[in-house]
């Protein structure tokens, strides 16, 4: 009994350092993007599945959530990896919680459709405008056509792609009007608008 309560107390006193050391960014207000202004600003995009989730800590203490995406296909890079490694800043390390606003999330097996740009002198592919470059790839019940969602999350919240609930029919965008819209853009080229 009172080996229990050792561990009992141990428990909470981690968990109280845990919450002591968590570390916050500034809410920030991000842009909604349109698919042409996503296919400009991306050095990459990709369709695959996420093989694998993990928390790295850099140089410089910060936290990274990363993600190793198995390609299946690329509508645009210099080159046509068959994996990539994405990162999204923010996440639980055994020592740190860094909670990031708008923070794009990944699951296992979870398929997803991502524009992504490099960042940190070429070390990094992070999805553009956080959230927003990253559509996760679905198909509801009765449906033939798969659809893509762009789904915010609560800062360390638990995410599992599984347990998404599907947009109302009349919602939906469908991943091959997404596709499309990629593909037009590609020929098309850049029109000279900022992003």
């Amino acid at each position: 009994m009172r080996f229990r309560r050792i561990l009992l107390g141990a428990a909470l006193l981690f968990a109280t350092v845990n919450v002591a050391t968590v570390d916050t960014a500034d809410a920030t207000t991000i842009a909604s993007l349109t698919t042409e202004q996503m296919t400009d600003a991306s050095t990459y995009i990709v369709e695959g599945t996420v093989e694998r989730v993990w928390v790295e800590e850099d140089e410089d203490g910060r936290i990274w959530t990363r993600a190793k995406l198995l390609v299946d296909t690329v509508y645009k890079g210099p080159d046509t990896p068959s994996e990539i490694i994405i990162d999204a800043m923010g996440g639980h390390s055994w020592t740190t919680v860094s909670a990031i606003e708008g923070q794009a999330r990944f699951s296992k097996d979870e398929k997803v459709l991502v524009f992504l740009d490099v960042i940190r002198h070429g070390t990094r592919l992070t999805p553009v405008a956080q959230f927003y470059g990253k559509y996760t790839i679905r198909r509801a019940p009765g449906e033939d056509r798969h659809h893509v969602m762009r789904t915010p999350t609560r800062p360390n919240s638990l995410f599992d792609a599984r347990f998404l609930p599907h947009p109302a029919p009349e919602a939906r965008v469908y991943l091959d009007d997404v596709r499309s819209s990629i593909s037009t853009r590609l020929e098309t080229g850049w029109d000279g608008q900022s992003i």
